[in-house]
């Protein structure tokens, strides 16, 4: 029997139209729909999303058949570019050709930037996709090792999610929170950030203060400090949640490190400093 993936295992969206968004997947990047049905109430607890129970849901598969985005409709939910407010802003999604498949892209598919390689380094190539629910899509080829970080490469069309990208109004506490999480430091560095800079009508050589924590699985979070108004009242349509599978952490230990229950029931489902959502897969 093969090992349990490690480190980021599925992502949530919140989307006012469900079967709008699964379609669209499914024809513009090569996911198939695996499962529908309706949402749990314990899982919608879990969530934070109580008042969704009973809710449709469906999961897509990738390319190779792994069930790795699940998606929940609710037609309520605000739709707001997420780099408008503090929690998820991206899912950063490995792909085999990212020239290709980016190439390929139409309405709803919105591609806020041109697939470049990263400043970081020539071995990463990545666009920035917004996706008809309003989430945020990193779309990246790894080519070669890059050092000091532990990324996978594919050879397939669309892969999975391994890095969760986040703002947060404190880069400091966010870090925090998560290396109490991960159980590792992490690296803090300053970098470009394009599609943040397009979106607040910056410099596109305008530097953010960044860290990136790893987990296990060739995974990671990134953490962008960005200044922004309050978050948004009410739920948001777009990334919402993502599901880790990691080594056991005391919960004492997380919620002093500022990580908060989204219900007093379970120790598995949790918000970020920044508003950030996980589940954690026991």
């Amino acid at each position: 029997m093969s090992a349990l993936a490690q480190g980021i295992v599925h992502a949530t969206v919140l989307a006012p139209d469900l079967a709008a968004l699964c379609a669209a997947y499914q024809q513009q990047l090569s996911m198939q729909l695996q499962a529908q049905g309706t949402l749990e109430e314990a899982d919608a607890t879990l969530l934070g999303l109580p008042t969704l129970a009973g809710a449709p849901l469906a999961w897509l598969a990738n390319s190779a058949g792994q069930p790795v985005l699940r998606v929940i409709e609710d037609p309520t939910a605000t739709l707001i570019e997420p780099m408008f407010r503090h929690g998820w802003l991206s899912l950063e999604i490995l792909v085999g050709d990212i020239d290709t498949l980016a190439a390929g892209l139409q309405p709803p598919f919105r591609v806020l930037g041109a697939p470049a390689n990263l400043e970081l380094s020539d071995a990463i190539r990545a666009a920035q996709v917004l996706g008809p629910a309003g989430e945020l899509l990193y779309l990246t080829q790894i080519k070669a090792p890059v050092p000091p970080f532990d990324l996978p490469m594919t050879t397939d069309t669309v892969a999975s999610t391994f890095i969760g990208v986040m703002t947060t109004p404190d880069r400091a506490a966010s870090q925090t929170a998560w290396a109490a999480l991960l159980g590792a430091p992490g690296w803090a560095f300053e970098t470009k950030i394009t599609v943040l800079n397009r979106a607040y009508g910056k410099p596109l050589e305008g530097r953010y203060p960044v860290a990136v924590v790893p987990m296990p699985g060739q995974c990671m979070v990134e953490i962008d400090q960005v200044d922004l108004p309050p978050r948004p009242a009410g739920r948001l349509a777009g990334v919402h949640s993502l599901a880790l599978r990691l080594p056991g952490v005391a919960d004492e230990q997380l919620q002093a490190a500022g990580w908060r229950r989204a219900c007093a029931q379970s120790s598995d489902g949790w918000f970020g400093p920044a508003g950030e959502h996980i589940q954690l897969l026991r």
